[in-house]
């Protein structure tokens, strides 16, 4: 006898079995961009906290690295002998092959906000001989207004500005004595002004390097410096992956978990309920199928291999509409905001299939219901009479 063809039942109901596509296509599509959305946060304070540490990394000495004991009586001479030790450190810093250049810096704050929280970085105030180095050092060009001539005046990114709604002549949220005078075009959050002050309210050592330092603690180490993460100001990849994981993906973690699980919830009801119906439509087809010799394993095999079919065509429909969906979800809302995101997820894509091979597997309990319940028509004919 010959063998029951899936593809012939799909071609001659089309209608049904596009219902059965359109779910599970609308189950993968929501299921991703959901995620999509909920991970620009991450992604956003992953480039403020990592790709900006692997170009530039801070360090406020203590007194303690350079064994120097602070006393009120003697203060200007202890300020005197700690400026001397901290440029003896930046001279040492310049010669080392993994460093392009050091030098000091007052910090002031921007911020960064995404779909959920918000987060600061860095802006160095340098002098105006050595801004030049700096923007070459984090490929920044100048695309609207003008670059910093006096003190607290700053240039921005075009993703700062934008993230924060900022116009040309704006004063920083964070510190209103900051003026914004120009933008410049960087792949960073990242912005920079001059201070040519002669004391520094948040002085640190802006470190210029190659992205091969990780852990700026073990660096200075390696130098002879007693640097202790805990009791010194220290920004570097070490740091921001710290940051990154206690500040951002444990605190949306518990929510994304929450969130993809209750879509998970409501679309396997859903879609069950709709399968299940599906399945009584064709009770009177598979009752045909058992009279004219067909075995219910057969006719399983059959129902089986349609399964696949629909599950299949419906992740590859599901694939093309999410890589247009964030192409233009990318384009008008993303990018105008200043935010970052990435289009494909390994991990959530795999967790997507393992859901689909759960709900295939469920999916199995109301099949193996129906089928049980097939009669053959002789059978049907005896309960008649």
């Amino acid at each position: 006898m010959q063998k029951l063809s899936a593809m012939r039942y799909i071609k001659n109901n089309k209608r049904r079995v596009s219902v059965l596509i359109v779910s599970l296509t609308l189950c993968f599509v929501l299921t991703y961009i959901s995620f999509f959305f909920l991970s620009t946060t991450t992604e956003t304070f992953r480039s403020v906290l990592l790709d900006n540490a692997e170009k530039l990394q801070y360090i406020e000495p203590s007194a303690r690295v350079f064994d120097l004991d602070y006393e009120m009586s003697v203060e200007d001479e202890y300020l005197r002998k700690y400026d001397i030790k901290l440029n003896e450190l930046i001279d040492r810093l310049r010669e080392k092959e993994e460093i392009k250049d050091a030098f000091k810096a007052e910090i002031v704050y921007g911020t960064v906000q995404s779909f959920v929280g918000r987060y600061t970085f860095e802006l160095p105030l340098v002098t105006k001989e050595e801004m030049p180095i700096l923007l070459k050092h984090m490929k920044a060009a100048l695309t609207e207004g003008r670059l910093p001539e006096k003190n607290n005046e700053i240039v921005l990114s075009e993703s700062a500005m934008k993230n924060e709604d900022y116009r040309l002549g704006d004063s920083l949220k964070e510190n209103h004595s900051i003026t914004i005078v120009g933008i410049i075009e960087c792949e960073y959050y990242f912005g920079c002004g001059i201070y040519e002050g002669d004391t520094y309210d948040n002085q640190r050592i802006c470190i210029l390097s190659d992205g091969s330092i990780e852990d700026l603690t073990l660096f200075l180490n390696n130098m002879g410096y007693k640097v202790d993460r805990s009791r010194e100001k220290i920004i570097d990849k070490t740091s921001g992956e710290e940051d990154l994981q206690n500040d951002v993906i444990d605190a949306i973690e518990g929510g994304t978990d929450i969130v993809y699980v209750f879509i998970l919830a409501v679309l396997f009801i859903v879609l069950l309920i709709v399968y299940t119906t599906y399945l009584r439509d064709r009770q009177n087809e598979w009752c045909l199928y058992s009279s004219i010799g067909y075995s219910k394993k057969a006719i399983y095999f059959s129902i089986i291999r349609e399964l696949l079919f629909t599950f299949a065509v419906s992740l590859f429909a599901g694939g093309i509409i999410i890589f247009f969906m964030e192409a233009a979800l990318d384009y008008c809302m993303i990018r105008p905001m200043g935010i970052k995101c990435r289009y494909f997820y390994p991990d959530v894509l795999m967790e997507i299939i393992c859901s689909y091979v759960f709900l295939l597997g469920m999916l199995q309990l109301p099949v193996r219901y129906e089928l049980y319940k097939i009669r053959t028509i002789d059978a049907m004919d005896d309960d008649l009479n």
